[in-house]
């Protein structure tokens, strides 16, 4: 018999335009929801089932969705990427650790971006067959990326049509969920150069084409103002970063921004802890002028989605709200930031039609927090409960400090990271 969860909750936010509704439960048999509503309107089998978690004064939610993640890195390292282990089985064990660092998050679904060769589709399998929750995962395993350029270490160069083309089908083969390509060099690979545009329009267009004719999704690390207008013009279904970085800063174009509106590519901006202005970090400008230029998006409606680079230097898997915390920075609301966190994801994950929101038919994704989120996000920052697919997950207490580093050590990463890029002048704020 299908196991059956009751879980009772002082309020439910089925998602995020929903109003709130008190003295509630959520159904599940198994991995699937039956029924999320006020308790009095509850099927009559939940008001006699045998487990019933009473989760008290909390408010229920869909579980969070972090669009991008590195699970091989580890946060309290500060090498480069040109300095990827090949020790697979140690990288293979740390990836399993931070899927379960991402459920203490109340992540319960996230795109691994990045990681050396198939190791990616290795653990994502290896996770569905474990006794215990984990994450849901879509992987893109090794990124694309020219020779030397951004994440070159991982395995997945390619240069030229013909390559990427040959590139794309490999992956296909690997059984990925989506296809990542650098076209812009990254600031944790010295010598790549972010601000510089790596793909051609027509090389990133034929890879494109490659990934759609397999049902596959492309998202692109874009850094550089020249790299957004060539991944747009490629059709790319998502931008991560999006940072409009030049030599010396960065510089919002709005005509680009406006194609981007058009096209209706999603925006994956990777907001973490080194965007916050407590921990502040961010190697290609001043934080007016970056968390202005994504105000400037959120102005114009664009799809935004909340992901963290989780796994680089003091980004630690369990802090996603500080993603949250910089949306708001930048004019969203907290119901926008819950949206952009749980539906709007899902949807730019193309898992509408699995989670993200709780509706009878999906999956089990939740969590159980105190305070109401609609109205203070930071509610979401230590969950008592999380849910993925059905399965409980025990929440370990959060670690205060999380190794951020002092205000030397960040200016010292930063400071590495621009002269590894070649950027050494101030940043004009635009």
């Amino acid at each position: 018999m299908t196991p059956r969860s009751i879980l009772v909750a002082a309020r439910l936010l089925t998602d995020a335009t929903a109003p709130l509704i008190n003295d509630a439960v959520v159904c599940a048999e198994g991995d699937t929801i039956t029924y999320a509503g006020p308790r009095s309107s509850a099927p009559s089998w939940a008001s006699t089932a045998e487990a019933v978690t009473d989760l008290g004064d909390t408010t229920l939610m869909p579980g969070l969705i972090d669009c991008h993640v590195h699970l091989c890195l580890d946060p309290a390292s500060d090498a480069d990427l040109n300095e990827m282990s090949s020790d697979h089985e140690a990288l293979r064990r740390l990836m399993v650790a931070n899927a379960g660092r991402l459920l203490d998050a109340g992540v319960t679904t996230a795109r691994d971006l990045g990681s050396p060769g198939t190791l990616g589709t290795e653990v994502r399998d290896l996770l569905v067959t474990l006794p215990h929750a984990t994450p849901r995962m879509l992987v893109a395993n090794a990124p694309i990326t020219v020779t030397r350029g951004h994440c070159w270490s991982m395995g997945g160069i390619a240069d030229g049509v013909d390559e990427v083309r040959a590139q794309v089908r490999r992956h296909a083969d690997q059984g990925v969920d989506l296809i990542k390509v650098m076209a812009t060099g990254g600031f944790m690979t010295p010598g790549s150069h972010p601000s510089e545009a790596r793909y051609t329009v027509e090389e990133l267009s034929a890879l494109v084409a490659e990934a759609h004719a397999s049902d596959l999704p492309v998202t692109s690390h874009v850094l550089g103002t020249e790299g957004i207008e060539r991944a747009v013009l490629a059709g790319v279904d998502c931008l991560e970063h999006c940072g409009w970085v030049t030599r010396t800063g960065t510089q919002y174009d709005p005509s680009i921004a406006a194609m981007i509106i058009e096209r209706g590519v999603a925006v994956s901006p990777a907001m973490n802890t080194a965007c916050t202005t407590e921990h502040y970090m961010c190697p290609w400008d001043e934080r007016d002028a970056v968390v202005g230029n994504l105000r400037r998006l959120i102005a114009l409606g664009a799809i935004i989605a909340a992901g963290t680079d989780a796994g680089i230097p003091m980004v630690h898997f369990e802090r996603y709200v500080d993603c949250l915390d910089t949306f708001i920075d930048a004019g969203m609301s907290p119901r926008q930031a819950i949206a952009s966190a749980t539906e709007v994801a899902a949807r730019v994950c193309r898992l509408e039609d699995v989670t993200g929101r709780l509706r009878p038919g999906l999956s089990a994704d939740l969590i159980a927090v105190d305070g109401d989120p609609t109205q203070n996000i930071a509610a979401l920052e230590n969950p008592r409960f999380v849910m993925a697919s059905g399965r409980p997950h025990e929440v370990r207490v959060r670690n205060a400090d999380l190794d951020t580093g002092d205000a030397v050590a960040r200016d010292r990463i930063r400071r590495n990271l621009e002269a590894g890029a070649g950027r050494h002048n101030k940043a004009p704020t635009s």
